[in-house]
């Protein structure tokens, strides 16, 4: 969404007050003008690190979400409205589309797409940092092996209940997510969004140390790997912090041992719990082809069987036979709600879109 059509110059006072803190300065505010990052996730971390982004002027933004607004996300999820939520918008679009309103002098690129093995180096293509807005680690697996991969940057973040964490991780310099959380935690082990709850303010707070960390790589990049490693920890009802510097563990199966499990495409199949929606989303069996799956021929199909939405981006459709709704995408995915199963959310994707 390139929107520097509007003006040819920004306005000489836009980032005045950025400008007048000293470590950033004219000439680090004048770098971030012709920096790109890529937000993965467009909820509560991403929403957020997407407004910093995009009014401190990084010049290219790309969003990257699979998901659709929902109302219990308004809580916490700055930027998206009722009317957001009411239509179910996809959430980068909805994002891209407010904050264009807050800079137009910033090209805020919406993609509305599921970040996997199969599409996490085309979706990084060309980008400087990468910022985690995402709810789960097989994602920040796949994040961190993707910088390792590509000699990029990268800033984790986390909030739980009243927790906020942010990381920033830097190739060759320090630690990698790994040496801090070797393996998956079996099913059960941590607390979720469905277990815990996220209080809001906990989202800001670590977006906001992603963002700072995110805009001091982008503006000072000679400074950047001097904070590679430093865990910020949050606990923001009883006004606890605590920073640990993380070292890299040489026996590391990722940066030490080269192993890059997540970023093969195998791991990009099949179907997985979204956080707190009580929903499955489930990926196509095999990649659709470049034109996208025909949503128009699809919703044809499903009326005799149940209600049908198209809205030319996505479709949804509620079986005449079963509680589950399907929001399907152009991409070939789709959301399963009222379903948490993920066998059955699978057959279901079989029956009524294909495999």
């Amino acid at each position: 969404m390139d929107r520097t059509d509007r003006r040819s110059q920004p306005p000489p006072d836009r980032y005045v007050r950025q400008r007048l803190f000293p470590p950033l300065g004219a000439e680090g505010d004048a770098r971030l003008r012709g920096r790109r990052a890529l937000i993965v996730g467009c909820g509560a971390l991403g929403s957020h690190l997407a407004t910093f982004l995009v009014r401190a002027g990084v010049g290219h933004v790309r969003l990257v979400d699979r998901d659709v607004v929902e109302w219990s996300n308004l809580h916490r999820q700055v930027e998206f409205t009722e009317e957001d939520a009411a239509q179910g918008l996809p959430k980068a679009a909805a994002l891209a589309n407010h904050l264009a309103q807050a800079n137009s002098q910033v090209n805020i690129e919406p993609v509305v797409k599921d970040f996997n093995a199969r599409s996490a180096r085309g979706l990084a293509q060309g980008m400087e940092i990468y910022l985690d807005g995402s709810d789960n680690l097989p994602t920040r697996f796949l994040l961190n092996e993707l910088s390792l991969a590509e000699k990029v940057p990268w800033v984790y973040g986390g909030a739980i209940g009243d927790e906020a964490h942010a990381l920033l991780f830097v190739p060759g310099r320090g630690p990698c997510l790994r040496c801090v959380l070797p393996d998956l935690p079996q099913a059960g082990a941590l607390a979720t969004c469905d277990t815990a709850g996220v209080l809001g303010p906990a989202a800001g707070a670590a977006a906001s140390f992603q963002a700072a960390l995110a805009l001091h790589c982008l503006a000072r990049p000679e400074e950047g790997p001097e904070l590679a490693g430093r865990w910020v920890r949050l606990r923001l009802w009883d006004l606890a912090a605590a920073t640990t510097q993380v070292s890299a563990d040489p026996e590391c199966r990722t940066c030490g041992l080269g192993q890059l499990e997540f970023l093969d495409p195998a791991e990009g199949e099949g179907a997985v719990l979204l956080c707190g929606r009580g929903a499955v989303q489930v990926l196509p069996g095999a990649p659709k082809s470049a034109a996208g799956l025909d949503l128009a021929a699809l919703a044809d199909r499903l009326k005799p069987l149940g209600a049908v939405e198209w809205k030319g981006i996505l479709l949804r459709f509620k079986p005449a036979d079963h509680p589950a709704t399907l929001t399907v995408f152009g991409d070939g995915r789709a959301i399963i709600e009222r379903i948490e199963d993920l066998g059955q959310a699978r057959a279901l994707y079989d029956r009524y879109v294909g495999q």
